[in-house]
């Protein structure tokens, strides 16, 4: 995928908050996930789970609490889109969350204030066993 400036700028920060989240740092999260910040996991069952912006920090919180390995930060870049100052990124992972590997395509939805990009919606789609 070719990618413009703006689309690298995104690439980068979706980059950086993979690696932060895959290692547990809350301080870089916090500055990459915006406080209106709402998840939306679509599960292979059909069933949804929601999260804001406390519950999901509280997430990674408890992993690196825990002692809990670094995540694998494969991820394929699918598609990259900049207008002005919003941002979407749609990009799949083979990810185990505790219950075995799966594949989860996530969709972000970035916006940016004060020269900072930071995620505002994520939407991931649980496909199946990786």
């Amino acid at each position: 995928m070719s990618l413009n400036e703006p689309q690298k700028e995104l690439k980068s920060t979706v980059e950086a908050l993979i690696d932060a989240g895959c290692n547990y740092r809350l301080d870089d999260l916090a500055n990459l996930y915006a406080p209106e910040l709402i998840i939306v996991m679509l599960l292979p069952d059909g069933s949804v789970l929601n999260f804001d912006y406390q519950q999901n920090m509280e997430f990674f919180r408890r992993l690196r609490d825990s002692g809990a390995p670094s995540l694998d930060k494969t991820a394929e870049f699918n598609y990259i889109d900049v207008r002005e100052q919003s941002g979407y990124v749609m990009v799949t992972r083979q990810m185990d969350l505790g219950d075995g590997p799966k594949k989860i395509v996530f969709n972000l939805m970035l916006k940016k204030s004060n020269d900072l990009w930071q995620i505002y919606r994520e939407q991931a789609v649980v496909i199946n066993e990786a």
